[in-house]
């Protein structure tokens, strides 16, 4: 299923960003900012605006990432992932 991904807010001296997945024609807005990750790779704070989810993601290699969504915990991949991590790829973030 395809997804899309854009940056709408570069993280600023703040260190929040924003950016937006698109998928099945419905687009939903994440707050995020990269916060300490003591077990290595990137750690970010994502908030999903509307509601009250928070979730930490980590993105390390394929088999390090880790999202603490249900998406993520019940098959162990989540768009989550998959979009910071096309955006850290991209040299965007």
């Amino acid at each position: 299923m395809t997804q899309y991904i854009r940056l709408l807010r570069r993280p600023k001296a703040d260190g929040v960003g924003i950016f937006a997945i698109t998928k099945k024609n419905r687009t939903n807005f994440y707050v995020f900012k990269e916060v300490p990750c003591d077990i290595g790779g990137r750690g970010f704070a994502v908030h999903r605006l509307g509601l009250a989810d928070l979730y930490h993601v980590r993105i390390g290699t394929s088999s390090e990432s880790t999202c603490e969504c249900m998406g993520f915990l019940s098959r162990g991949r989540c768009k989550h992932i998959q979009g910071l991590a096309a955006l850290i790829g991209h040299g965007m973030i």
